[in-house]
């Protein structure tokens, strides 16, 4: 029993290939007429700013404009995308933006937020919450953004595998990634986030402790499961013999000696298995899911026994640096918010930025 990739929101990711030196031609588009449409779009910008900054702003929007276009390269369908009058608008934008910020990190998350204007754009709510996206991306403080996108990921992303050391080393590999700045602390982060529109801060919402919200997105790892060899374990295998599921998918837990459960890591995440069938991964049958349920049902619900695993799940999640420190970081928010369509949009795309390979959740 398996599932494709190493990060779900309950995706796969995406193998993306650079070829060098290629002029894709497409609707009468090149990469040399989509630069001269950036070129053509500039004047309305800088007419904006007096003479002593225009030269300012002209080098930042030329830096944004080379790591667009380096960007497209890469994209096939933004060609095509340089002759709609909704795109310009807000290539135009993202260069306002462009123009007005310093920090150079800002001109590929700008590029980053065009390619997913291109890609998921067609619905209005999606473009409202783009548009929205470019014009703070130059407002938004490093550590805020940091912040925005670590949030995003805890409330979002899941590991695929089975495995409960295999998929927190995944966890911890991408919030390696993400964390490319010091986390805040306080309010003040919290404020400047509800000021830009991309959190809603709410006095009546409690963030749940780290463990306590790990514990329901992650209860195929943080669970009891059938003691090995027990009256329950020889029903589990029959169930699954019966179901011609091979029993291989009961693999030891992790966080509790002499027991096993089923490979997966969360219950929500069975109606995506996917099982080996020769060369191909297919998805179960209705039997086979009713099968697995049927298993997952037989786990013990004993209480002390709970408790440790709670212990050992937290001193394997505590032995992992990022996830570590993401931990100590959530627990000790002052205020409870949550996201809103900017602030996803935002942080998912900053989130790729980091890490290529996590799943569209736009």
């Amino acid at each position: 029993m398996t599932n494709e990739g190493q990060m779900q929101k309950a995706g796969n990711g995406a193998t993306q290939t650079q070829i060098e030196n290629l002029t894709i031609v497409n609707n009468g588009i090149t990469e040399q007429r989509a630069r001269e449409i950036c070129n053509e779009l500039l004047p309305q910008i800088l007419q904006e700013y007096t003479d002593e900054a225009t030269n300012t702003a002209r080098s930042r929007i030329n830096q944004f404009e080379n790591e667009l276009l380096n960007r497209v390269k890469r994209v096939e369908e933004m060609l095509p995308a340089f002759a709609d009058p909704t795109f310009q608008f807000a290539l135009k934008n993202a260069q306002r933006t462009a123009a007005s910020t310093e920090r150079e990190d800002d001109y590929s998350l700008l590029s980053e937020l065009l390619v997913c204007h291109v890609q998921k754009g067609d619905g209005r709510k999606n473009r409202a919450g783009i548009g929205r996206a470019i014009s703070i991306v130059g407002e938004i403080d490093n550590d805020a953004l940091c912040a925005l996108t670590v949030a995003h990921a805890i409330m979002q992303f899941v590991p695929i595998t089975g495995n409960t050391l295999e998929g927190l080393h995944v966890l911890n590999e991408l919030f390696n990634k993400l964390l490319y700045h010091e986390l805040p602390s306080g309010t003040e982060w919290l404020d400047h986030l509800d000021v830009l529109g991309a959190i809603r801060l709410d006095s009546f919402i409690t963030m749940k402790q780290i463990f306590d919200f790990y514990s329901s997105t992650l209860d195929g790892y943080i669970c009891v499961g059938i003691e090995k060899y027990s009256e329950e374990y020889r029903k589990a295998i029959d169930i699954l013999n019966a179901a011609h599921i091979n029993s291989s998918c009961l693999i030891p837990n992790d966080c509790l000696d002499n027991y096993v459960r089923l490979a997966i890591c969360q219950y929500n995440s069975i109606d995506n298995l996917l099982f080996n069938k020769g060369a191909e991964k297919v998805p179960l049958s209705e039997d086979h899911k009713q099968a697995v349920r049927q298993v997952w049902n037989m786990y013990s619900k004993d209480s002390k026994l709970m408790d440790q695993v709670n212990t050992k799940f937290k001193e394997m999640w505590n032995s992992f640096d990022s996830l570590s420190k993401i931990g100590t970081w959530w627990d000790s928010l002052p205020r409870g918010f949550s996201i809103t369509q900017v602030g996803r949009v935002l942080a998912q795309t900053n989130a790729k930025r980091c890490d290529p390979r996590i799943p569209d959740l736009i």
